[in-house]
């Protein structure tokens, strides 16, 4: 399987549905189209982080929650109201935007002294800090159901 076959797979859209749901306050745009350069982005993440899709398709139907949990988290943190002192515009979501957020949960779940290096390789910025604060927020997520 693919990304772009998981992308268009009845499970990973079922996965969304129950997301939107979940959110709440997170537009959701279901209708939005597979994105080849997306895919190609998330494809090399996935290929820093040595994830495989069938680990992508295994979480989302195994730790369906935490998920949920774990992305609601890091929505709340880190968008701005208004768009903030940056003025960026929220926009709603699409069916890439939990990707990037699941190959950060299996990273932090398999191994999380790998994150650090995860997010150097995919150069966020302040990685070291980042990588603690989606720390707690995998732990809380995590706490969820345990």
């Amino acid at each position: 399987m693919t990304l772009t076959d998981l992308l268009a797979s009845a499970a990973y859209r079922d996965y969304l549905l129950a997301l939107d749901a979940y959110l709440k306050k997170q537009p959701f745009k279901h209708e939005a189209p597979i994105e080849p350069v997306i895919v190609r982005v998330h494809e090399a993440w996935m290929g820093h982080a040595n994830i495989k899709v069938d680990a992508l398709l295994y979480l989302i139907g195994a730790e369906r929650v935490q998920t949920f949990s774990y992305i609601a988290q890091k929505l709340a943190a880190y968008s701005e109201a208004d768009g903030g002192p940056d003025n960026l515009v929220n926009l709603p979501a699409t069916l890439h935007m939990p990707i990037g957020h699941l190959i950060e949960y299996l990273v932090l779940r398999d191994e999380a002294a790998g994150m650090k290096s995860y997010l150097r390789r995919i150069r966020v910025p302040d990685a070291i800090a980042y990588a603690g604060e989606v720390a707690e927020m995998f732990r809380s997520a995590r706490a969820t159901t345990e």
